[in-house]
């Protein structure tokens, strides 16, 4: 549920690949977004318009990674993704994963179902709860399944569109679950989606690494990508800096909120899920607190 109501984008992006003034399908996604009853924010706006350019029909993104602080609205931002391309045409195979299938699982059941239930889509969509078999299904043929993370192989013969959500928990067998199976589809696409992660999100870094480097060169095709985050060496724990890289912050989550968990959590962790920083930009306190090290200096 929102705080309050938001169209702007605030703050722009650390890293994106540029906009261009190709045609683009995010204004379906934002269309569907408004019937679903969570209108997209400036900054989903603004990822659905860029990564969703076309030219001729043809996306011009095979790849899209999205990389935000926590609770800044990916959930949202993906259900609305998935069911526009849903109802985009019939026939559609959409996967997800998430950390695992439980997570993927609790995600669809208790969060995106409710909201379709509530929403003028409802009577095209039905659920299907089989455990193993867990689908959402349109009216139009078009289907979403769940898929483990460790799966060597998506569902079906093919793919249009997969969602690797959570990356830093996933490794490339994710990807490997997938790819392949998007091989014949002219308007494949692969979304990955996270905060940062730890020394060991192998996968998700060689993501992040590989957007920010074609966001550099302004890149406008093969890989979109997007990155809110604060700049390495950046005082992440004054509160008149979180606006520049929380685009959510004060409507999916307040800031007495992100200054409670800050007295409340370790500083590192507190850093990657708010300022979505890695370990080697969050200045050495991951090794030693902070506290303790300028303590030894008196």
């Amino acid at each position: 549920m929102s705080l309050t109501p938001s169209s702007r984008l605030l703050p722009p992006p650390r890293f994106q690949v540029p906009a261009t003034d190709r045609p683009s399908y995010g204004g379906a996604v934002a269309a569907v977004a408004g019937r679903l009853g969570v209108p997209l924010m400036g900054w989903q706006e603004m990822v659905a318009g860029v990564a969703l350019e076309h030219e001729g029909g043809q996306l011009a993104y095979r790849d899209v990674a999205v990389a935000t602080p926590r609770q800044s609205g990916k959930s949202t931002l993906t259900l609305a993704l998935v069911v526009s391309r849903m109802l985009a045409a019939p026939g559609q195979t959409v996967v997800y994963a998430s950390t695992t299938r439980l997570a993927a699982r609790t995600k669809l059941f208790d969060k995106w179902w409710p909201r379709l239930r509530r929403s003028p889509l409802r009577e095209a969509f039905t659920l299907t709860r089989a455990t193993g078999a867990e689908s959402l299904r349109a009216v139009n043929g078009s289907v979403m399944y769940l898929l483990s993370a460790d799966e060597g192989a998506g569902h079906g013969e093919v793919v249009d569109l997969a969602v690797l959500d959570e990356c830093w928990r996933l490794d490339a067998s994710a990807e490997q679950a997938v790819r392949p199976a998007m091989a014949t589809r002219r308007n494949g696409q692969l979304w990955c989606l996270s905060t940062a992660g730890t020394g060991r999100s192998v996968f998700w870094r060689s993501k992040v690494d590989a957007g920010r480097t074609v966001a550099e060169l302004g890149l406008t095709e093969g890989m979109a990508y997007f990155e809110w985050s604060a700049a390495d060496g950046a005082d992440v724990t004054d509160p008149d800096g979180w606006p520049s890289f929380m685009p959510a912050l004060n409507v999916t989550i307040g800031a007495r909120t992100v200054a409670a968990d800050l007295a409340g959590m370790e500083e590192p962790e507190w850093r990657r899920a708010y300022a979505n920083q890695w370990p080697d930009a969050a200045g050495g306190w991951h090794a030693i607190p902070r506290d303790a090290w300028m303590a030894a200096r008196i």
